[in-house]
């Protein structure tokens, strides 16, 4: 734009200009923009957000601008009005800090997808050309261009039209390559931002969701993760489930004469162990308390007596937590059959609960299997 504009400028000679200094108005230009709009768009300068881009901005058009206009070498004398300078470097300032503005309300519309977004978009373009044209016009207003005619009898006509037309393409070239890097990168901090945004909601979910299927002690699911587990099987018609009950024998000892600090630490201690020994045959979960579950499928009964064995022997162990030893603990099994002994869930987990106690009070550390002949339902 500003080349344009000196080439639009009413003088009575052709301009030319020193490739050098050319070069080196555009490349301040590019840098200049460059850290301007990182300063404003990075957190890290959120307490200058305005005043940093807009000295970056204003001292980087003001440098190309005059330094463009050093770059004329058919000139012959040069004069610039201090009035004029600081003028134009005035409004360049001004100009910028109202284009931040506009461009901090677009990016925010942008974010809420408001309508409005478009709207400060044109503002914020059409408010840094204003302010460049009327630089422009500031700092070229008492120019003093006569020309020197040693340098016009040095200059071909033919060669500068065509170096003219160069310049303004590479210029145009330059300018949109900036533009769209511009936007590219305002999109892709958009979209990261966003996508980062995603991912935590999704952690986060997941964390909630698993507190609320997991028991907080053992990190076994619970009983609202059991139901739902159940309920999937079956709507799957999975036969036979076959539902283990298992109670804990002597725990409340553990937490009257040690205390609940080890009582937990015991419960951690048997939850491992009841996953390690469990693996693939089934699902575990903890109810509450000392009581857990076992979910075996398409099992036969016998298979899953001598797994519920295996069960007891792993948990009738010597345990060392904290230099306290336990080696009193065992365990009573109960299971009820789906659908032998019913097609819901509180059901079979009342014939399982029932089948434990049933066993615990008999003779402790042994599984057995929910009969109604001989074991009564609590009413």
């Amino acid at each position: 734009m500003h080349y344009m504009m000196m080439q639009a400028h009413h003088h009575s000679h052709v301009i030319n200009y020193n490739i050098h200094k050319t070069m080196a108005s555009l490349l301040i230009a590019i840098i200049g923009c460059t850290l301007g709009f990182g300063c404003f768009l990075f957190k890290k300068f959120r307490g200058k957000r305005y005043l940093l881009p807009a000295l970056l901005f204003s001292s980087t058009i003001a440098s190309m601008h005059y330094l463009g206009v050093a770059a004329i070498i058919n000139a012959g004398h040069r004069h610039a009005s201090i009035t004029y300078v600081t003028l134009s470097l005035a409004v360049i300032f001004i100009t910028s800090l109202i284009m931040l503005r506009l461009t901090h309300m677009m990016l925010v519309m942008t974010s809420k997808n408001d309508s409005y977004a478009n709207f400060y978009r044109l503002s914020a373009t059409v408010t840094l050309c204003l302010g460049v044209a009327i630089m422009h016009f500031l700092g070229t207003s008492d120019l003093n261009m006569a020309p020197s005619f040693r340098a016009l009898a040095a200059i071909n006509q033919e060669v500068h039209i065509e170096k003219t037309i160069a310049m303004m393409l590479i210029v145009l070239i330059v300018m949109i390559f900036i533009i769209s890097i511009f936007i590219w990168f305002v999109n892709f901090k958009e979209h990261l931002s966003n996508e980062l945004l995603k991912r935590e909601l999704i952690a986060k979910n997941l964390q909630l969701k698993k507190m609320t299927q997991h028991d907080a002690l053992t990190q076994l699911p619970n009983r609202f993760y059991l139901q739902n587990h159940l309920h999937t099987l079956f709507k799957r018609q999975v036969e036979p489930l076959h539902i283990l009950f298992l109670d804990l024998d002597g725990f409340k000892r553990v937490n009257d004469v040690w205390g609940h600090a080890i009582g937990d630490e015991l419960l951690v201690s048997i939850s491992q162990t009841l996953r390690i020994v469990v693996s693939d045959e089934g699902f575990v979960a903890r109810i509450g308390g000392d009581e857990f579950i076992i979910v075996v499928c398409q099992r036969e009964k016998e298979a899953v007596i001598e797994l519920a064995k295996k069960i007891l022997a792993s948990v009738s162990g010597v345990y060392t937590l904290s230099a306290t030893t336990i080696d009193f603990l065992s365990a009573s099994i109960g299971i009820s059959i789906y659908p032998e002994h019913g097609r819901d869930i509180a059901t079979l987990l009342k014939k399982a609960d029932t089948a434990m106690y049933y066993i615990k009070n008999k003779s402790k550390n042994n599984v057995i299997i929910y009969d109604d002949t001989e074991m009564i339902l609590p009413t």
